[in-house]
């Protein structure tokens, strides 16, 4: 018996499901470009504050060397977790590359009724709520609890909220495909 009897109070599991699986890929391919710019970006600003930092005429101007001088510290933090953010990119880069694969596998198992390829999908949403339960511990533990930091942390959750409800839908369209099969192999009998 599936879980859910249709998808958001309207759409049948099955066009739910492939709503949720082009959703997904659109997604994951605009992540994908997205977090592999941010990695670009992210090298060259690292490289380039450095340069800053090195620089001796950064700190000359006595009018502003307060200013300059916390200028410097901001840059010197940010650089001292670069390898932090970098690492988070790259997981997040493969995650998304990842989703565009089961996305598309999620896609065609609906419509050709195979109830495997819908099992890679569930599996990488498992994988992206634990990763992101992990992102809100970290940026707790390394950025503190900052308004900011907080503001955007509620919006990561609502989007696990999300994903568990998507994954609600597509599980229950698995179970459904279960009970299609059961009953045609009965049927043939």
């Amino acid at each position: 018996m599936p879980i859910l009897s249709g998808c958001c109070f309207c759409f049948d599991l099955k066009v739910g499901s492939t709503i949720i699986g082009a959703l997904n890929l659109i997604g994951a391919l605009m992540n994908s470009i997205m977090f592999a710019i941010l990695l670009v970006m992210v090298a060259l600003f690292g490289a380039g504050t450095r340069k800053v930092l090195e620089d001796p005429a950064f700190l000359e101007d006595d009018d502003y060397a307060d200013v300059k001088e916390e200028q410097k510290q901001i840059l010197e933090l940010v650089l001292d977790h670069m390898d932090a953010v970098k690492l988070a990119l790259y997981i997040l880069l493969g995650i998304s590359l990842l989703c565009v694969v089961t996305s598309s596998m999620l896609i065609h198992g609906v419509r050709r009724k195979r109830r495997g390829l819908l099992l890679p999908y569930i599996v990488q949403e498992v994988i992206n709520i634990i990763v992101f339960i992990a992102l809100i511990i970290g940026t707790f533990v390394i950025l503190g609890t900052h308004k900011v930091v907080v503001s955007s942390m509620i919006g990561v959750i609502g989007g696990i909220l999300i994903h568990l409800y998507f994954m609600l839908v597509v599980i229950s369209q698995y179970q459904a495909l279960g009970l299609i099969r059961m009953h045609e192999e009965i049927s043939m009998k």
